[in-house]
Protein backbone atom coordinates (compact mmCIF):
# COMPACT_ATOMS: atom_id res chain seq x y z
CA UNK A 1 0.00 0.00 0.00
CA UNK A 2 1.29 3.42 -0.91
CA UNK A 3 -0.19 6.64 0.35
CA UNK A 4 0.43 9.84 -1.56
CA UNK A 5 0.14 13.40 -0.27
CA UNK A 6 -1.92 15.92 -2.22
CA UNK A 7 -3.76 19.15 -1.70
CA UNK A 8 -7.55 18.81 -1.48
CA UNK A 9 -9.65 20.41 -4.21
CA UNK A 10 -12.25 22.84 -2.90
CA UNK A 11 -15.84 22.26 -3.96
CA UNK A 12 -17.08 25.13 -6.11
CA UNK A 13 -20.55 26.01 -4.97
CA UNK A 14 -22.91 28.70 -3.83
CA UNK A 15 -23.24 31.56 -6.24
CA UNK A 16 -23.92 29.27 -9.19
CA UNK A 17 -26.95 27.90 -7.39
CA UNK A 18 -28.51 31.25 -6.66
CA UNK A 19 -30.89 32.34 -9.38
CA UNK A 20 -30.15 35.73 -10.81
CA UNK A 21 -32.48 38.22 -9.24
CA UNK A 22 -34.30 40.64 -11.50
CA UNK A 23 -33.38 44.18 -10.50
CA UNK A 24 -37.03 45.05 -10.30
CA UNK A 25 -38.09 42.05 -8.23
CA UNK A 26 -40.03 43.25 -5.18
CA UNK A 27 -38.64 41.82 -1.93
CA UNK A 28 -41.02 43.89 0.19
CA UNK A 29 -43.74 41.28 0.30
CA UNK A 30 -41.76 38.07 -0.30
CA UNK A 31 -39.74 35.64 1.81
CA UNK A 32 -36.26 34.62 0.75
CA UNK A 33 -32.98 33.12 1.89
CA UNK A 34 -30.86 35.96 3.29
CA UNK A 35 -27.76 34.91 1.34
CA UNK A 36 -27.18 34.08 -2.31
CA UNK A 37 -24.84 31.31 -1.10
CA UNK A 38 -27.40 28.71 -0.07
CA UNK A 39 -25.19 25.60 -0.23
CA UNK A 40 -23.72 23.92 2.84
CA UNK A 41 -21.33 21.01 2.35
CA UNK A 42 -21.15 18.43 5.13
CA UNK A 43 -18.00 16.34 4.91
CA UNK A 44 -18.56 12.85 6.31
CA UNK A 45 -15.61 10.90 7.67
CA UNK A 46 -16.02 7.20 7.06
CA UNK A 47 -16.73 5.29 10.30
CA UNK A 48 -16.26 8.53 12.24
CA UNK A 49 -18.96 11.10 11.46
CA UNK A 50 -22.29 10.01 12.93
CA UNK A 51 -24.34 13.18 13.26
CA UNK A 52 -24.29 16.75 11.98
CA UNK A 53 -26.54 19.80 12.01
CA UNK A 54 -27.22 22.54 9.49
CA UNK A 55 -29.44 25.61 9.54
CA UNK A 56 -31.95 27.33 7.29
CA UNK A 57 -33.82 30.60 7.79
CA UNK A 58 -36.25 32.91 6.04
CA UNK A 59 -36.02 36.71 5.82
CA UNK A 60 -38.18 39.58 4.55
CA UNK A 61 -36.91 42.89 3.25
CA UNK A 62 -39.12 44.88 5.60
CA UNK A 63 -40.55 44.32 9.04
CA UNK A 64 -43.78 42.36 8.94
CA UNK A 65 -47.11 43.93 9.87
CA UNK A 66 -48.51 40.49 10.74
CA UNK A 67 -47.19 37.18 11.99
CA UNK A 68 -45.91 35.12 9.06
CA UNK A 69 -45.56 31.33 9.32
CA UNK A 70 -42.89 29.77 7.13
CA UNK A 71 -42.66 26.03 6.46
CA UNK A 72 -39.37 24.31 5.62
CA UNK A 73 -39.67 21.03 3.73
CA UNK A 74 -37.32 18.68 1.92
CA UNK A 75 -37.92 19.03 -1.81
CA UNK A 76 -36.65 16.11 -3.95
CA UNK A 77 -37.68 17.91 -7.14
CA UNK A 78 -34.82 20.36 -6.62
CA UNK A 79 -32.14 17.66 -6.91
CA UNK A 80 -32.36 17.90 -10.69
CA UNK A 81 -31.82 21.67 -10.50
CA UNK A 82 -28.76 21.20 -8.32
CA UNK A 83 -27.25 18.59 -10.65
CA UNK A 84 -27.86 20.66 -13.78
CA UNK A 85 -26.32 23.80 -12.30
CA UNK A 86 -23.26 21.95 -10.96
CA UNK A 87 -22.78 19.17 -13.52
CA UNK A 88 -23.21 16.67 -10.72
CA UNK A 89 -24.91 13.31 -10.30
CA UNK A 90 -25.87 13.72 -6.65
CA UNK A 91 -28.66 11.62 -5.20
CA UNK A 92 -31.46 12.75 -2.91
CA UNK A 93 -30.50 12.05 0.69
CA UNK A 94 -32.78 9.25 1.97
CA UNK A 95 -35.27 10.23 4.66
CA UNK A 96 -33.69 8.02 7.35
CA UNK A 97 -30.65 10.31 7.42
CA UNK A 98 -32.31 13.64 8.25
CA UNK A 99 -35.05 15.34 10.25
CA UNK A 100 -36.31 18.89 10.55
CA UNK A 101 -37.57 18.84 14.15
CA UNK A 102 -39.43 22.16 13.97
CA UNK A 103 -40.25 22.72 10.30
CA UNK A 104 -42.65 25.63 10.95
CA UNK A 105 -41.04 28.90 11.99
CA UNK A 106 -42.53 32.34 12.51
CA UNK A 107 -41.57 35.83 11.43
CA UNK A 108 -43.12 37.83 14.29
CA UNK A 109 -44.98 41.09 14.01
CA UNK A 110 -42.38 43.81 13.68
CA UNK A 111 -39.68 41.30 12.69
CA UNK A 112 -38.15 40.30 9.39
CA UNK A 113 -36.61 36.86 10.04
CA UNK A 114 -37.49 33.44 11.38
CA UNK A 115 -34.04 33.00 12.83
CA UNK A 116 -32.18 29.71 12.38
CA UNK A 117 -34.12 26.49 11.92
CA UNK A 118 -32.15 23.28 12.54
CA UNK A 119 -31.80 20.47 10.04
CA UNK A 120 -30.43 17.40 11.80
CA UNK A 121 -28.46 14.64 10.09
CA UNK A 122 -28.27 11.14 11.61
CA UNK A 123 -26.56 7.77 11.16
CA UNK A 124 -24.14 9.15 8.59
CA UNK A 125 -21.72 6.25 9.03
CA UNK A 126 -24.30 4.16 7.12
CA UNK A 127 -24.05 6.28 3.96
CA UNK A 128 -22.48 4.88 0.82
CA UNK A 129 -19.66 7.39 0.54
CA UNK A 130 -18.89 6.44 -3.03
CA UNK A 131 -21.88 8.66 -3.76
CA UNK A 132 -22.66 12.36 -3.27
CA UNK A 133 -25.99 13.22 -1.68
CA UNK A 134 -28.00 16.43 -1.66
CA UNK A 135 -30.88 17.54 0.56
CA UNK A 136 -32.79 20.53 -0.86
CA UNK A 137 -34.86 22.36 1.77
CA UNK A 138 -37.39 24.82 0.39
CA UNK A 139 -39.32 27.50 2.28
CA UNK A 140 -42.97 28.35 1.69
CA UNK A 141 -45.72 30.32 3.39
CA UNK A 142 -49.50 30.36 2.95
CA UNK A 143 -49.46 34.11 3.56
CA UNK A 144 -46.42 35.22 1.59
CA UNK A 145 -44.90 34.51 -1.80
CA UNK A 146 -41.27 33.34 -1.94
CA UNK A 147 -38.61 34.72 -4.25
CA UNK A 148 -36.59 32.52 -6.59
CA UNK A 149 -33.87 32.32 -3.90
CA UNK A 150 -35.87 30.17 -1.49
CA UNK A 151 -34.08 26.80 -1.46
CA UNK A 152 -31.16 25.65 0.65
CA UNK A 153 -28.96 22.75 -0.47
CA UNK A 154 -27.11 20.47 1.93
CA UNK A 155 -24.47 18.42 0.13
CA UNK A 156 -23.06 15.37 1.88
CA UNK A 157 -19.85 13.85 0.59
CA UNK A 158 -16.89 11.88 1.84
CA UNK A 159 -14.19 13.68 3.79
CA UNK A 160 -10.60 12.62 4.04
CA UNK A 161 -9.96 10.86 7.33
CA UNK A 162 -6.84 12.96 7.67
CA UNK A 163 -6.89 16.45 6.17
CA UNK A 164 -4.03 18.25 7.94
CA UNK A 165 -0.70 17.22 9.46
CA UNK A 166 2.17 19.07 11.15
CA UNK A 167 5.60 19.37 9.62
CA UNK A 168 7.84 18.41 12.56
CA UNK A 169 11.13 19.39 10.92
CA UNK A 170 13.42 20.98 13.55
CA UNK A 171 10.59 20.80 16.09
CA UNK A 172 9.48 18.41 18.84
CA UNK A 173 6.73 17.85 21.41
CA UNK A 174 6.64 17.16 25.16
CA UNK A 175 3.93 16.66 27.77
CA UNK A 176 2.06 19.89 28.43
CA UNK A 177 1.97 19.40 32.20
CA UNK A 178 5.23 17.58 32.72
CA UNK A 179 5.24 14.26 34.57
CA UNK A 180 1.60 13.38 34.02
CA UNK A 181 1.16 10.32 31.77
CA UNK A 182 0.25 7.78 34.46
CA UNK A 183 -1.07 5.17 32.01
CA UNK A 184 2.33 5.16 30.29
CA UNK A 185 4.26 4.59 33.50
CA UNK A 186 4.42 0.80 33.78
CA UNK A 187 4.07 -1.04 30.48
CA UNK A 188 4.95 -4.73 30.31
CA UNK A 189 3.88 -4.75 26.67
CA UNK A 190 3.78 -1.89 24.21
CA UNK A 191 2.64 -1.09 20.71
CA UNK A 192 3.89 2.15 19.16
CA UNK A 193 2.21 3.41 16.00
CA UNK A 194 2.84 6.41 13.77
CA UNK A 195 1.87 7.55 10.30
CA UNK A 196 5.06 9.13 8.93
CA UNK A 197 6.02 11.11 5.84
CA UNK A 198 9.81 11.60 5.87
CA UNK A 199 11.18 14.10 3.39
CA UNK A 200 14.69 12.74 3.81
CA UNK A 201 17.13 11.72 6.54
CA UNK A 202 19.73 14.49 6.75
CA UNK A 203 21.09 13.41 10.15
CA UNK A 204 22.56 10.21 11.49
CA UNK A 205 19.61 9.85 13.88
CA UNK A 206 15.97 10.90 13.83
CA UNK A 207 13.54 10.33 16.70
CA UNK A 208 9.96 9.09 16.48
CA UNK A 209 9.15 8.96 20.20
CA UNK A 210 10.43 7.72 23.54
CA UNK A 211 13.16 8.39 26.08
CA UNK A 212 16.87 8.60 25.31
CA UNK A 213 18.74 6.07 27.46
CA UNK A 214 15.44 4.34 28.26
CA UNK A 215 13.12 3.01 25.58
CA UNK A 216 13.38 4.94 22.32
CA UNK A 217 11.87 4.38 18.87
CA UNK A 218 14.18 6.14 16.44
CA UNK A 219 15.50 6.00 12.88
CA UNK A 220 19.19 5.60 11.97
CA UNK A 221 22.35 5.20 14.06
CA UNK A 222 26.07 4.83 13.64
CA UNK A 223 26.71 1.79 11.47
CA UNK A 224 23.22 1.50 10.00
CA UNK A 225 21.45 3.46 7.24
CA UNK A 226 19.89 6.76 8.27
CA UNK A 227 16.45 5.58 7.08
CA UNK A 228 16.37 2.34 9.13
CA UNK A 229 14.08 2.01 12.15
CA UNK A 230 15.72 1.07 15.43
CA UNK A 231 14.53 0.31 18.96
CA UNK A 232 17.19 1.67 21.33
CA UNK A 233 17.39 0.51 24.96
CA UNK A 234 20.08 0.35 27.66
CA UNK A 235 20.08 -3.44 27.16
CA UNK A 236 20.91 -3.27 23.48
CA UNK A 237 19.41 -2.00 20.25
CA UNK A 238 17.19 -3.89 17.82
CA UNK A 239 16.95 -3.35 14.07
CA UNK A 240 16.57 -5.22 10.80
CA UNK A 241 17.57 -4.47 7.23
CA UNK A 242 13.88 -4.69 6.27
CA UNK A 243 12.94 -1.83 8.60
CA UNK A 244 13.86 0.93 6.13
CA UNK A 245 11.58 3.85 5.23
CA UNK A 246 11.00 5.30 1.78
CA UNK A 247 11.08 9.08 1.51
CA UNK A 248 8.26 11.32 0.29
CA UNK A 249 5.57 8.74 0.91
CA UNK A 250 3.28 7.96 3.83
CA UNK A 251 4.15 4.86 5.84
CA UNK A 252 2.09 3.54 8.74
CA UNK A 253 4.65 2.14 11.18
CA UNK A 254 3.78 -0.29 13.98
CA UNK A 255 6.31 -1.60 16.53
CA UNK A 256 5.39 -4.10 19.24
CA UNK A 257 7.54 -5.22 22.17
CA UNK A 258 6.83 -7.80 24.88
CA UNK A 259 9.02 -7.35 27.95
CA UNK A 260 8.41 -10.95 29.10
CA UNK A 261 9.70 -12.58 25.93
CA UNK A 262 11.75 -9.76 24.38
CA UNK A 263 9.85 -10.26 21.10
CA UNK A 264 9.89 -7.17 18.89
CA UNK A 265 7.94 -7.02 15.65
CA UNK A 266 7.71 -4.22 13.10
CA UNK A 267 5.03 -3.68 10.47
CA UNK A 268 4.97 -1.14 7.65
CA UNK A 269 1.47 -0.53 6.30
CA UNK A 270 0.31 -3.69 8.06
CA UNK A 271 2.95 -5.94 6.51
CA UNK A 272 5.45 -7.57 8.87
CA UNK A 273 8.98 -6.47 7.96
CA UNK A 274 11.91 -8.79 8.54
CA UNK A 275 12.16 -11.35 11.31
CA UNK A 276 10.98 -11.10 14.89
CA UNK A 277 13.86 -9.57 16.83
CA UNK A 278 14.55 -10.57 20.44
CA UNK A 279 15.67 -7.99 22.97
CA UNK A 280 16.63 -8.16 26.63
CA UNK A 281 14.97 -5.03 27.97
CA UNK A 282 13.23 -6.41 31.08
CA UNK A 283 10.64 -3.68 31.54
CA UNK A 284 8.44 -2.27 32.65
CA UNK A 285 8.63 0.52 30.10
CA UNK A 286 8.20 3.93 31.72
CA UNK A 287 7.18 6.80 29.44
CA UNK A 288 5.70 8.77 32.32
CA UNK A 289 8.81 10.90 32.60
CA UNK A 290 8.74 14.62 32.05
CA UNK A 291 11.26 16.13 29.68
CA UNK A 292 13.87 18.13 31.53
CA UNK A 293 17.21 19.66 30.59
CA UNK A 294 18.23 17.23 27.87
CA UNK A 295 21.94 17.54 28.63
CA UNK A 296 21.73 17.05 32.37
CA UNK A 297 18.52 15.04 32.70
CA UNK A 298 16.17 13.66 33.51
CA UNK A 299 15.88 11.94 30.19
CA UNK A 300 12.26 12.66 29.38
CA UNK A 301 9.63 11.59 26.90
CA UNK A 302 9.78 13.38 23.56
CA UNK A 303 8.18 13.13 20.16
CA UNK A 304 10.66 14.02 17.42
CA UNK A 305 13.64 14.76 19.71
CA UNK A 306 16.14 12.87 21.84
CA UNK A 307 19.73 13.53 22.83
CA UNK A 308 20.19 16.78 20.93
CA UNK A 309 18.43 19.08 18.50
CA UNK A 310 20.03 17.38 15.48
CA UNK A 311 17.92 14.26 16.03
CA UNK A 312 14.68 15.77 14.75
CA UNK A 313 12.30 14.01 12.37
CA UNK A 314 12.49 15.73 8.98
CA UNK A 315 8.92 15.41 7.75
CA UNK A 316 5.26 15.15 8.71
CA UNK A 317 3.70 13.05 11.46
CA UNK A 318 0.16 11.87 12.13
CA UNK A 319 -1.77 9.25 14.15
CA UNK A 320 0.71 8.75 17.00
CA UNK A 321 -0.50 6.00 19.35
CA UNK A 322 0.73 4.07 22.36
CA UNK A 323 -0.97 0.84 23.47
CA UNK A 324 -0.37 -1.20 26.64
CA UNK A 325 -0.56 -4.47 24.75
CA UNK A 326 0.90 -5.99 21.58
CA UNK A 327 -1.54 -5.61 18.71
CA UNK A 328 -1.95 -8.56 16.38
CA UNK A 329 -1.36 -8.25 12.66
CA UNK A 330 -5.08 -8.76 12.15
CA UNK A 331 -5.84 -5.79 14.42
CA UNK A 332 -3.28 -3.61 12.65
CA UNK A 333 -4.96 -4.39 9.33
CA UNK A 334 -8.50 -3.72 10.54
CA UNK A 335 -10.48 -1.39 8.23
CA UNK A 336 -9.18 2.19 8.41
CA UNK A 337 -6.86 1.36 11.33
CA UNK A 338 -3.99 3.24 9.68
CA UNK A 339 -6.01 6.47 9.76
CA UNK A 340 -8.22 6.38 12.83
CA UNK A 341 -9.18 4.25 15.83
CA UNK A 342 -11.83 4.76 18.53
CA UNK A 343 -10.39 6.69 21.46
CA UNK A 344 -11.79 4.09 23.86
CA UNK A 345 -10.11 1.13 22.13
CA UNK A 346 -8.93 -1.61 24.49
CA UNK A 347 -5.40 -0.88 25.66
CA UNK A 348 -5.04 2.50 23.94
CA UNK A 349 -3.26 4.69 26.49
CA UNK A 350 -2.21 7.68 24.36
CA UNK A 351 -3.59 8.88 21.04
CA UNK A 352 -2.27 12.03 19.41
CA UNK A 353 -4.03 12.45 16.07
CA UNK A 354 -2.06 15.62 15.24
CA UNK A 355 -5.05 16.96 13.32
CA UNK A 356 -5.47 20.37 14.96
CA UNK A 357 -4.63 22.33 11.81
CA UNK A 358 -3.02 25.16 13.77
CA UNK A 359 -1.22 26.00 16.98
CA UNK A 360 1.44 23.99 18.76
CA UNK A 361 -0.62 21.81 21.12
CA UNK A 362 -1.49 18.20 20.25
CA UNK A 363 -4.54 16.72 21.99
CA UNK A 364 -4.40 13.22 23.47
CA UNK A 365 -7.78 11.67 22.72
CA UNK A 366 -7.26 8.66 25.01
CA UNK A 367 -6.26 10.02 28.43
CA UNK A 368 -5.64 13.75 28.11
CA UNK A 369 -1.83 13.57 28.00
CA UNK A 370 -1.58 16.52 25.63
CA UNK A 371 1.72 17.45 24.00
CA UNK A 372 3.10 20.88 23.18
CA UNK A 373 5.78 22.03 20.74
CA UNK A 374 8.25 24.84 21.48
CA UNK A 375 7.46 26.33 18.06
CA UNK A 376 4.32 26.44 15.94
CA UNK A 377 4.66 23.71 13.33
CA UNK A 378 3.80 24.36 9.71
CA UNK A 379 0.45 22.70 9.06
CA UNK A 380 0.16 20.91 5.73
CA UNK A 381 -3.15 20.25 3.96
CA UNK A 382 -3.41 16.61 2.91
CA UNK A 383 -6.08 14.11 1.94
CA UNK A 384 -5.47 10.66 3.39
CA UNK A 385 -6.31 8.04 2.33
CA UNK A 386 -6.23 9.13 -1.27
CA UNK A 387 -9.09 7.78 -3.36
Amino acid sequence: MKLTKYLPVALAMGVALASCQDDTENFDNKIFAPSLDTVTTIYVKQMVTTDAVGYVKSDMAKESDTEISVVFNADPSKVTDYNLLNSMEAEMLPEKFYTIPEPVAVIPVGGNTTGNVAVNFHNLTELDLDKVYVLPVTMSSPAMEATSNATYYFVLREAALISTTPDMTKNYAVYVQGNQATELGSLSQITVEALLYPYDFPNMLATVMGIEGGFLVRIGDAGIPANRLQLATPNGNLTDAAWEFDTNTWTFMTLTYDCATGACNVYFNGVKKGATQTGSYPGPINWNTAAGDITDGPRGFYVGYAYDANRYFNGQMSELRVWNRCLTQEEINAPLHFYTVPADSEGLVAYWKLDEGGGKRFKDYANGYDLICPNDPTWVQVSIPEK
